[in-house]
Protein backbone atom coordinates (compact mmCIF):
# COMPACT_ATOMS: atom_id res chain seq x y z
CA UNK A 1 0.00 0.00 0.00
CA UNK A 2 1.07 3.55 -0.88
CA UNK A 3 1.53 6.49 2.05
CA UNK A 4 -1.49 7.82 2.93
CA UNK A 5 -1.98 11.00 1.32
CA UNK A 6 -1.84 13.94 4.12
CA UNK A 7 -5.33 15.40 4.31
CA UNK A 8 -5.45 18.72 2.62
CA UNK A 9 -7.11 20.64 5.53
CA UNK A 10 -3.79 20.81 6.81
CA UNK A 11 -2.57 22.46 4.19
CA UNK A 12 -5.06 25.24 5.10
CA UNK A 13 -3.90 25.27 8.54
CA UNK A 14 -0.32 25.88 7.48
CA UNK A 15 -1.55 28.72 5.31
CA UNK A 16 -3.89 30.20 7.94
CA UNK A 17 -0.55 29.89 9.68
CA UNK A 18 1.45 32.06 7.74
CA UNK A 19 -1.19 34.63 7.08
CA UNK A 20 -1.44 35.05 10.66
CA UNK A 21 2.30 35.40 10.97
CA UNK A 22 2.25 39.26 9.39
CA UNK A 23 -0.77 40.94 9.15
CA UNK A 24 -2.30 40.01 12.59
CA UNK A 25 0.56 40.72 14.85
CA UNK A 26 1.27 44.22 12.96
CA UNK A 27 -2.14 45.53 13.68
CA UNK A 28 -2.47 44.14 17.16
CA UNK A 29 0.41 42.96 19.51
CA UNK A 30 3.25 45.15 17.45
CA UNK A 31 1.34 48.06 16.99
CA UNK A 32 1.89 49.21 20.47
CA UNK A 33 5.82 49.61 19.43
CA UNK A 34 4.77 52.32 17.44
CA UNK A 35 3.06 54.06 20.60
CA UNK A 36 6.22 55.95 22.20
CA UNK A 37 8.35 56.89 18.86
CA UNK A 38 5.05 58.49 16.52
CA UNK A 39 3.53 60.27 19.84
CA UNK A 40 7.24 61.37 20.53
CA UNK A 41 7.50 62.21 16.75
CA UNK A 42 4.32 63.46 16.22
CA UNK A 43 3.27 65.61 19.07
CA UNK A 44 -0.18 63.24 19.88
CA UNK A 45 -0.96 62.15 23.36
CA UNK A 46 -1.48 58.15 23.91
CA UNK A 47 -5.43 58.09 23.95
CA UNK A 48 -4.97 60.83 20.21
CA UNK A 49 -2.82 57.40 18.99
CA UNK A 50 -5.27 55.12 20.37
CA UNK A 51 -7.94 56.36 18.62
CA UNK A 52 -6.43 55.14 15.09
CA UNK A 53 -7.56 51.37 16.52
CA UNK A 54 -10.72 52.50 17.47
CA UNK A 55 -11.31 53.79 14.32
CA UNK A 56 -9.90 49.94 12.58
CA UNK A 57 -12.57 48.31 15.22
CA UNK A 58 -15.07 50.30 14.58
CA UNK A 59 -15.50 50.02 11.32
CA UNK A 60 -14.65 46.33 11.72
CA UNK A 61 -18.48 46.27 13.99
CA UNK A 62 -20.68 47.82 11.01
CA UNK A 63 -19.30 45.56 8.22
CA UNK A 64 -18.62 42.03 10.75
CA UNK A 65 -22.31 41.19 9.73
CA UNK A 66 -21.74 41.52 6.46
CA UNK A 67 -18.37 40.09 5.64
CA UNK A 68 -19.58 37.19 7.62
CA UNK A 69 -22.04 36.72 5.71
CA UNK A 70 -20.20 36.98 2.01
CA UNK A 71 -17.34 35.39 3.06
CA UNK A 72 -19.56 32.25 3.77
CA UNK A 73 -21.90 32.41 0.59
CA UNK A 74 -19.57 33.86 -2.02
CA UNK A 75 -16.18 32.95 -3.19
CA UNK A 76 -13.57 33.30 0.00
CA UNK A 77 -10.45 33.36 -1.73
CA UNK A 78 -11.15 36.86 -4.35
CA UNK A 79 -12.64 38.69 -1.41
CA UNK A 80 -9.52 37.67 1.43
CA UNK A 81 -6.98 38.39 -1.37
CA UNK A 82 -8.47 41.84 -2.48
CA UNK A 83 -8.81 42.28 1.70
CA UNK A 84 -5.57 41.55 2.03
CA UNK A 85 -3.93 43.86 -0.86
CA UNK A 86 -6.22 46.70 0.85
CA UNK A 87 -4.82 46.02 4.40
CA UNK A 88 -0.79 46.11 3.18
CA UNK A 89 -1.31 49.27 0.91
CA UNK A 90 -3.76 51.07 4.22
CA UNK A 91 -0.35 49.96 6.55
CA UNK A 92 1.96 51.27 4.56
CA UNK A 93 0.10 54.50 4.10
CA UNK A 94 1.18 55.57 7.47
CA UNK A 95 4.09 56.45 6.54
CA UNK A 96 3.05 59.73 4.86
CA UNK A 97 1.16 60.28 7.80
CA UNK A 98 1.55 64.53 8.51
CA UNK A 99 -1.08 65.51 10.83
CA UNK A 100 -3.68 63.13 12.99
CA UNK A 101 -6.34 63.33 10.61
CA UNK A 102 -3.97 61.48 7.99
CA UNK A 103 -3.55 58.33 10.13
CA UNK A 104 -7.67 58.59 11.07
CA UNK A 105 -7.96 58.17 7.41
CA UNK A 106 -5.85 55.30 6.94
CA UNK A 107 -7.22 53.73 9.44
CA UNK A 108 -10.48 53.84 8.05
CA UNK A 109 -8.92 51.84 4.89
CA UNK A 110 -7.60 49.71 7.21
CA UNK A 111 -10.69 48.64 9.02
CA UNK A 112 -12.14 48.45 6.25
CA UNK A 113 -9.79 45.43 4.60
CA UNK A 114 -8.73 44.02 7.86
CA UNK A 115 -12.21 41.61 8.06
CA UNK A 116 -11.82 39.86 4.99
CA UNK A 117 -7.92 39.33 5.14
CA UNK A 118 -7.10 37.29 8.27
CA UNK A 119 -9.25 35.49 11.05
CA UNK A 120 -12.95 35.73 9.74
CA UNK A 121 -12.05 33.83 6.43
CA UNK A 122 -9.46 31.37 8.06
CA UNK A 123 -12.21 30.65 11.01
CA UNK A 124 -14.85 30.27 8.69
CA UNK A 125 -12.92 28.07 6.14
CA UNK A 126 -11.36 25.65 8.61
CA UNK A 127 -15.03 25.46 10.18
CA UNK A 128 -15.72 23.88 7.52
CA UNK A 129 -12.50 21.63 6.86
CA UNK A 130 -12.72 19.79 10.12
CA UNK A 131 -15.23 18.44 12.55
CA UNK A 132 -12.57 16.40 14.46
CA UNK A 133 -9.92 18.56 15.90
CA UNK A 134 -11.71 21.55 15.03
CA UNK A 135 -10.38 23.43 17.70
CA UNK A 136 -6.61 22.42 17.58
CA UNK A 137 -6.95 23.08 13.95
CA UNK A 138 -8.39 26.58 14.30
CA UNK A 139 -5.24 27.36 17.67
CA UNK A 140 -2.79 26.21 15.39
CA UNK A 141 -3.67 28.61 12.52
CA UNK A 142 -4.20 31.56 15.07
CA UNK A 143 -1.42 30.82 16.67
CA UNK A 144 0.82 31.67 13.56
CA UNK A 145 0.55 35.25 14.69
CA UNK A 146 2.37 34.70 17.80
CA UNK A 147 5.20 33.04 15.90
CA UNK A 148 5.31 35.87 13.86
CA UNK A 149 5.09 38.96 16.53
CA UNK A 150 7.71 37.06 18.52
CA UNK A 151 9.88 37.41 14.96
CA UNK A 152 8.96 40.92 13.97
CA UNK A 153 8.84 42.37 17.19
CA UNK A 154 12.83 42.63 17.61
CA UNK A 155 13.20 43.47 13.91
CA UNK A 156 10.73 46.08 13.71
CA UNK A 157 12.19 47.41 17.53
CA UNK A 158 15.83 47.74 15.33
CA UNK A 159 13.68 49.43 12.02
CA UNK A 160 12.55 52.24 14.19
CA UNK A 161 15.34 53.04 16.47
CA UNK A 162 17.47 52.66 12.89
CA UNK A 163 15.60 54.04 10.34
CA UNK A 164 12.53 55.33 11.73
CA UNK A 165 8.91 54.58 12.29
CA UNK A 166 7.69 55.63 8.84
CA UNK A 167 10.19 53.02 6.84
CA UNK A 168 8.86 50.46 9.06
CA UNK A 169 5.44 51.29 7.97
CA UNK A 170 6.76 50.60 4.42
CA UNK A 171 8.62 47.69 5.22
CA UNK A 172 6.30 45.76 7.09
CA UNK A 173 3.49 46.77 4.72
CA UNK A 174 4.98 45.34 2.13
CA UNK A 175 6.09 41.93 4.03
CA UNK A 176 2.05 41.30 4.05
CA UNK A 177 1.72 40.86 0.32
CA UNK A 178 4.96 39.19 -0.33
CA UNK A 179 3.98 36.34 2.70
CA UNK A 180 0.15 36.70 3.41
CA UNK A 181 -1.23 37.14 -0.54
CA UNK A 182 0.33 33.82 -1.96
CA UNK A 183 -1.43 31.48 0.95
CA UNK A 184 -4.98 32.93 -0.19
CA UNK A 185 -4.25 30.09 -3.22
CA UNK A 186 -4.30 27.45 -0.67
CA UNK A 187 -7.53 28.66 0.73
CA UNK A 188 -10.12 26.03 -0.62
CA UNK A 189 -13.67 27.63 1.20
CA UNK A 190 -14.97 23.74 1.27
CA UNK A 191 -13.80 19.80 1.00
CA UNK A 192 -16.78 19.55 -1.03
CA UNK A 193 -14.92 21.65 -3.95
CA UNK A 194 -12.17 19.26 -4.15
CA UNK A 195 -14.59 16.03 -4.22
CA UNK A 196 -13.32 15.33 -0.34
CA UNK A 197 -15.31 15.51 3.16
CA UNK A 198 -14.62 17.29 6.27
CA UNK A 199 -11.69 16.06 8.42
CA UNK A 200 -13.92 13.01 10.86
CA UNK A 201 -17.13 13.78 9.04
CA UNK A 202 -16.99 9.46 8.81
CA UNK A 203 -16.10 8.55 11.96
CA UNK A 204 -19.03 11.48 13.16
CA UNK A 205 -21.55 9.50 10.61
CA UNK A 206 -20.46 5.88 11.93
CA UNK A 207 -20.40 7.17 15.52
CA UNK A 208 -24.53 8.75 14.58
CA UNK A 209 -25.20 5.13 12.89
CA UNK A 210 -24.70 3.28 15.61
CA UNK A 211 -25.91 5.38 18.46
CA UNK A 212 -29.07 4.24 20.35
CA UNK A 213 -30.20 7.59 20.26
CA UNK A 214 -28.72 9.34 16.74
CA UNK A 215 -26.79 12.15 17.38
CA UNK A 216 -27.41 15.09 15.00
CA UNK A 217 -25.40 18.34 14.89
CA UNK A 218 -27.20 21.16 16.40
CA UNK A 219 -27.39 24.35 14.08
CA UNK A 220 -29.14 27.46 15.38
CA UNK A 221 -30.12 29.63 12.82
CA UNK A 222 -29.16 33.73 13.28
CA UNK A 223 -32.80 34.38 13.74
CA UNK A 224 -33.69 31.90 16.32
CA UNK A 225 -30.37 32.76 17.36
CA UNK A 226 -31.77 36.45 18.63
CA UNK A 227 -34.68 35.45 20.12
CA UNK A 228 -32.70 33.27 22.90
CA UNK A 229 -31.31 35.65 25.42
CA UNK A 230 -28.06 33.52 26.16
CA UNK A 231 -27.24 34.44 22.40
CA UNK A 232 -27.15 38.23 23.90
CA UNK A 233 -25.30 37.29 27.04
CA UNK A 234 -22.91 35.43 25.08
CA UNK A 235 -22.51 38.03 22.63
CA UNK A 236 -21.69 40.35 26.11
CA UNK A 237 -19.21 37.82 27.22
CA UNK A 238 -16.88 38.01 23.86
CA UNK A 239 -17.38 41.17 24.14
CA UNK A 240 -15.88 41.88 27.71
CA UNK A 241 -13.58 39.31 27.12
CA UNK A 242 -12.09 40.78 23.35
CA UNK A 243 -11.97 44.59 25.83
CA UNK A 244 -9.63 43.12 27.54
CA UNK A 245 -7.83 41.15 25.22
CA UNK A 246 -6.90 43.96 22.24
CA UNK A 247 -7.31 46.87 24.96
CA UNK A 248 -4.51 45.66 27.32
CA UNK A 249 -2.56 44.49 24.03
CA UNK A 250 -2.45 47.89 22.32
CA UNK A 251 -0.59 49.30 25.71
CA UNK A 252 1.66 46.04 26.85
CA UNK A 253 4.71 46.91 24.91
CA UNK A 254 4.51 50.47 26.12
CA UNK A 255 3.75 49.38 29.54
CA UNK A 256 6.95 47.64 29.92
CA UNK A 257 8.92 49.76 28.14
CA UNK A 258 7.97 52.74 30.93
CA UNK A 259 9.09 50.73 33.42
CA UNK A 260 12.16 49.30 31.82
CA UNK A 261 13.14 50.61 28.58
CA UNK A 262 12.20 49.69 25.08
CA UNK A 263 15.27 46.67 24.40
CA UNK A 264 13.54 45.09 27.88
CA UNK A 265 10.26 45.93 26.24
CA UNK A 266 11.25 44.06 23.06
CA UNK A 267 12.35 41.06 24.69
CA UNK A 268 9.51 40.69 26.72
CA UNK A 269 7.37 40.90 24.09
CA UNK A 270 9.31 38.18 22.36
CA UNK A 271 8.68 35.44 25.04
CA UNK A 272 5.61 36.70 25.64
CA UNK A 273 4.52 35.72 21.89
CA UNK A 274 6.28 32.74 21.62
CA UNK A 275 4.44 31.58 25.12
CA UNK A 276 1.22 32.77 23.05
CA UNK A 277 2.22 30.33 20.03
CA UNK A 278 2.15 27.46 22.59
CA UNK A 279 -1.01 28.61 24.14
CA UNK A 280 -3.32 28.69 21.18
CA UNK A 281 -2.23 25.14 20.57
CA UNK A 282 -2.69 23.78 23.92
CA UNK A 283 -5.92 26.15 24.05
CA UNK A 284 -6.94 24.19 21.21
CA UNK A 285 -6.63 20.56 22.80
CA UNK A 286 -8.10 21.60 25.72
CA UNK A 287 -11.52 22.86 24.00
CA UNK A 288 -10.97 19.07 21.64
CA UNK A 289 -10.56 17.21 24.88
CA UNK A 290 -12.15 18.66 27.62
CA UNK A 291 -15.11 20.65 26.30
CA UNK A 292 -15.65 24.26 26.24
CA UNK A 293 -16.59 24.85 30.04
CA UNK A 294 -13.34 23.48 31.28
CA UNK A 295 -11.09 25.08 28.31
CA UNK A 296 -12.68 28.51 29.07
CA UNK A 297 -12.51 28.46 33.26
CA UNK A 298 -9.03 27.76 32.65
CA UNK A 299 -7.87 30.43 29.91
CA UNK A 300 -10.22 33.20 32.00
CA UNK A 301 -8.65 32.58 35.27
CA UNK A 302 -4.78 32.19 33.76
CA UNK A 303 -5.94 35.57 31.87
CA UNK A 304 -7.00 37.39 35.04
CA UNK A 305 -3.84 36.46 37.01
CA UNK A 306 -1.74 37.72 34.18
CA UNK A 307 -3.21 41.43 35.34
CA UNK A 308 -2.93 40.71 38.88
CA UNK A 309 1.49 40.52 38.11
CA UNK A 310 1.27 43.71 36.28
CA UNK A 311 0.02 45.46 39.04
CA UNK A 312 3.54 45.31 40.45
CA UNK A 313 5.26 46.20 37.04
CA UNK A 314 8.92 47.46 38.71
CA UNK A 315 9.68 43.77 39.31
CA UNK A 316 12.16 42.46 36.13
CA UNK A 317 11.65 39.06 37.52
CA UNK A 318 7.58 39.43 37.59
CA UNK A 319 7.70 40.75 33.78
CA UNK A 320 8.82 37.11 33.10
CA UNK A 321 5.97 35.60 35.02
CA UNK A 322 3.84 37.98 33.35
CA UNK A 323 4.79 37.56 29.96
CA UNK A 324 4.19 33.80 30.33
CA UNK A 325 0.69 34.44 32.05
CA UNK A 326 -0.28 36.99 29.58
CA UNK A 327 0.71 34.98 26.62
CA UNK A 328 -1.32 31.85 27.91
CA UNK A 329 -4.72 34.59 28.42
CA UNK A 330 -4.22 37.08 25.28
CA UNK A 331 -5.31 33.40 22.98
CA UNK A 332 -8.89 34.13 24.78
CA UNK A 333 -9.12 37.05 22.18
CA UNK A 334 -8.16 34.45 18.71
CA UNK A 335 -9.39 30.83 19.46
CA UNK A 336 -12.17 31.21 22.25
CA UNK A 337 -14.46 33.04 20.22
CA UNK A 338 -14.60 30.60 16.68
CA UNK A 339 -14.20 27.26 18.73
CA UNK A 340 -17.27 28.49 21.65
CA UNK A 341 -19.26 29.67 18.71
CA UNK A 342 -19.29 26.66 16.60
CA UNK A 343 -19.35 24.79 19.07
CA UNK A 344 -22.88 26.32 20.77
CA UNK A 345 -24.84 27.07 17.59
CA UNK A 346 -23.16 24.56 15.34
CA UNK A 347 -21.41 25.28 11.57
CA UNK A 348 -24.75 24.71 9.21
CA UNK A 349 -24.97 28.96 9.74
CA UNK A 350 -21.54 29.28 11.44
CA UNK A 351 -20.72 32.35 8.76
CA UNK A 352 -23.75 34.27 9.54
CA UNK A 353 -23.34 33.78 13.66
CA UNK A 354 -19.86 34.56 13.28
CA UNK A 355 -20.66 37.70 12.00
CA UNK A 356 -22.55 39.18 14.89
CA UNK A 357 -19.63 37.15 16.93
CA UNK A 358 -16.60 39.30 15.31
CA UNK A 359 -18.82 42.50 15.75
CA UNK A 360 -18.77 42.29 19.29
CA UNK A 361 -15.14 41.31 19.44
CA UNK A 362 -13.86 44.57 17.67
CA UNK A 363 -16.96 46.55 19.37
CA UNK A 364 -15.01 45.19 22.38
CA UNK A 365 -11.66 46.51 21.06
CA UNK A 366 -12.62 49.78 19.50
CA UNK A 367 -13.84 50.61 23.11
CA UNK A 368 -11.00 49.52 25.04
CA UNK A 369 -7.79 50.79 23.28
CA UNK A 370 -8.90 54.38 23.61
CA UNK A 371 -10.18 53.46 26.99
CA UNK A 372 -7.21 52.22 28.55
CA UNK A 373 -4.95 54.92 26.64
CA UNK A 374 -7.40 57.94 28.38
CA UNK A 375 -7.02 55.90 31.80
CA UNK A 376 -3.09 56.12 31.43
CA UNK A 377 -2.94 60.09 30.31
CA UNK A 378 -5.71 61.00 32.95
CA UNK A 379 -3.35 59.38 35.87
CA UNK A 380 0.13 58.01 34.39
CA UNK A 381 -0.31 54.72 35.29
CA UNK A 382 -2.08 51.62 34.05
CA UNK A 383 -2.96 50.52 37.14
CA UNK A 384 -6.70 51.18 36.99
CA UNK A 385 -6.50 49.63 33.81
CA UNK A 386 -5.06 46.39 35.25
CA UNK A 387 -7.96 46.11 38.04
CA UNK A 388 -10.36 46.90 35.27
CA UNK A 389 -9.27 44.13 33.14
CA UNK A 390 -9.58 41.61 36.26
CA UNK A 391 -13.22 42.70 36.75
CA UNK A 392 -14.39 42.55 33.36
CA UNK A 393 -12.23 39.01 32.64
CA UNK A 394 -14.05 37.67 35.40
CA UNK A 395 -17.45 39.16 34.08
CA UNK A 396 -16.70 37.48 31.02
CA UNK A 397 -16.14 34.05 32.14
CA UNK A 398 -19.53 33.97 34.06
CA UNK A 399 -21.49 34.77 31.09
CA UNK A 400 -19.67 32.46 28.75
CA UNK A 401 -20.00 29.71 31.24
CA UNK A 402 -23.63 30.73 31.86
CA UNK A 403 -24.57 31.06 27.61
CA UNK A 404 -22.73 27.41 27.28
CA UNK A 405 -24.96 25.59 29.84
CA UNK A 406 -28.32 27.41 28.35
CA UNK A 407 -26.80 26.22 25.07
CA UNK A 408 -26.67 22.35 26.08
CA UNK A 409 -29.84 22.69 28.24
CA UNK A 410 -31.72 23.49 24.33
CA UNK A 411 -29.68 20.79 22.57
CA UNK A 412 -31.03 18.29 25.02
CA UNK A 413 -34.53 19.35 24.49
Amino acid sequence: MGKRKLFYGWWIVAAGVLIMSIPYPLITTNWGLYVKPVTKSMGFSRSEFGFISTIIYGVTVFLSPYLGKWLAQKNTQLIQAVSIVGLATSYASFSLGQNIIHFYISAVFMGVFSIGAIALPISIVLTNWFVKKRGLALSIALAGSGVGGAIISPIMTRVIQNYGWRISYLIFGAAMLIIALPMVLVMKKSPEEMGLKAYGADEAVSVVEKAAKPKVEYNLTLKEARKNNFFWIYLFGIFALSFVSFGSLSQFAAFVADHHGAAFAASILSIFLIIVTLGKISLGWIYDKFGTKIGTLYICIVFALSFVCMLYPNSKPLMYITAILYGLGICTGTVCPPVITSSMFGTKYYGEIYGYVNLSVYLGAAISVPALAAIYDKTGSYQSAWLLCIVLTFLSLISLLYSDLKSMAMKRN
